[in-house]
């Protein structure tokens, strides 16, 4: 679903802290941005990544002002 440019997400969020700081060590996103949340920044980033054989989106949900990354 679009709205003004946003994308409001409809796939799995991936909360786990360990994935998320691998992730951006290979420098696919910005983490952490919020303490104890699994929030991200992608700072202009392509929004769909392949990370470990399997395909990652950033989106942004409905009511949050980061976007979170999902599985497809």
């Amino acid at each position: 679903m679009y709205i003004q440019g946003l994308i409001l997400g409809k796939g799995e969020i991936i909360t786990d802290g360990r994935v998320l700081s691998a992730m951006a060590r290979h420098n696919f996103i910005k983490y952490p941005i919020d303490k104890g949340h699994p929030y991200v920044d992608e700072e202009n980033r392509p929004r769909n990544f392949m990370y470990k054989k399997q395909e990652y989106r950033i989106e942004y949900f409905s009511g949050c002002f980061y976007p979170f990354v999902t599985i497809e």
